[in-house]
């Protein structure tokens, strides 16, 4: 139970101020609470990584909901999903995303530079995560636009039809999401995708949220937060259920659609539990897919760091083996090959694939092999990696992170 109290505040203040208030503290409290209690919080880096959460979803909270003017909209970097900072919901360490928040009943012009990386698209969510009735509004391949010589484009986004590259918005719809994925293989060479917004009809000058926004806004934060740690926590009792621990699960085509999944692609995804003179040898045919990673996550589904490790590989980065196989190991010690995935201090997390518009879903097997033999379950072919080469390797990808965040 909470044991939450509150001081006394100003009479002039509404009721629903502080009652609004209340139900934010009461939802974080209740989210810290569900967290700890559960019995993902076997180690101790669970338990902190699990205060991290609740802390870092307040700040995300507020990003998402109170800061956003939908009248003024830009594209968000560095508020949203970051490396180190916002690792929630497993964001793909490969794509950058930027995020803006539009009034569907308005009109936006969007323009840019596709850039050059493997593949791009927006994907429209009516609402955010704890809201009630999220529904996707809509996905846009940027292949589908016309994109000048020049790499430029233009694109209108409206409740109604627009002659050229036009994005159909729900007029209903007082809060959508509009999420941009542009996807990156090679972290060092891709060049970026360049975007800004502009709304062509706004209304609404006033820049400052009312005192009744500003309660509907922080209820969300809280409602959001709770329903994060119970979403997450309920797909890891349901994944355990299904399969228990170190088994692969394919999820359906538009499971997730609507809680900010994208349709276009097949989730491939485990539970691993290993100890330090363990490992995990991880073998799957590749399909025919646009884009396709694998990346691990802690317990909680905050993306595991993978500038300072090399926690995840996509299509560019891994060694395809002379069969078309790729196998990777995922142990706590470095078995000295390419295909290593590092789960740094998470001896029990989430292992999961991307295959993006694919012509097939494919589930990699698992073998579970002491460390000290790793190498004879692997071809003998396998790329080796030194010690000074990985860390030359870690090095390129700390550089590419860098440049892709202007820091």
């Amino acid at each position: 139970m909470s044991s939450l109290s509150f001081e006394k505040i100003p009479a002039s203040l509404p009721a629903s101020s502080q009652e609004a208030w209340e139900y934010y503290l009461k939802c974080m409290d209740e989210a810290r609470a569900i967290a700890l209690n559960s019995l993902w919080c076997k180690y101790p880096v669970d338990r902190a990584q699990a205060l991290y959460n609740i802390q870092m979803l307040g700040a995300f909270g507020f990003n998402i909901y109170t800061a956003p003017r939908q009248q003024f909209p830009i594209f968000y970097t560095h508020t949203i999903f970051l490396p180190f900072e916002y690792g929630f919901g497993a964001p793909s360490p490969d794509f950058f995303y930027r995020w803006a928040f539009l009034d569907g009943s308005k009109t936006y012009r969007i323009w840019g530079n596709r850039g050059k990386t493997p593949w791009a698209e927006f994907q429209a969510q009516g609402g955010f995560w704890g809201d009630e009735n999220q529904y996707r509004v809509g996905n846009w391949d940027f292949d589908d636009f016309k994109i000048e010589a020049d790499g430029s484009f233009k694109i209108i986004a409206s409740p109604e039809p627009h002659p050229g590259n036009w994005m159909k918005l729900d007029p209903k719809a007082r809060n959508i999401v509009l999420i941009l994925r542009d996807a990156h293989y090679d972290w060092l060479n891709d060049k970026a995708l360049t975007v800004a917004i502009e709304t062509l009809d706004r209304t609404d000058h006033a820049i400052a949220h009312s005192e009744a926004e500003m309660d509907r806004r922080l209820r969300a934060i809280g409602r959001m937060a709770k329903f994060a740690v119970q979403f997450f926590l309920k797909m890891n009792d349901d994944l355990v259920a299904a399969v228990g621990f170190n088994t692969f699960k394919a999820d359906e085509l538009n499971q997730h659609t609507n809680v900010g999944g994208n349709p276009r692609a097949a989730y491939v995804k485990m539970l691993y539990e290993i100890q330090p003179d363990e490992a995990l040898i991880i073998e799957t045919e590749i399909p025919n897919a646009r884009y396709w990673s694998i990346q691990l996550n802690d317990v909680w589904w905050q993306t595991t760091d993978y500038v300072y490790h090399q926690s995840c590989l996509n299509a560019g980065q891994a060694s395809i083996d002379s069969d078309g196989k790729v196998r990777m190991v995922l142990s706590l010690q470095d078995p000295g090959i390419m295909n290593w995935l590092d789960p740094v201090d998470f001896p029990r997390g989430v292992a999961q694939w991307r295959w993006y518009l694919t012509d097939r879903i494919v589930t990699p097997s698992v073998k579970k092999i002491p460390f000290a033999e790793v190498k004879t379950h692997l071809p003998p072919n396998t790329v080796p990696v030194t010690s000074e080469q990985r860390q030359a390797i870690l090095a390129a990808r700390r550089k590419g992170i860098f440049k892709r965040y202007g820091f």
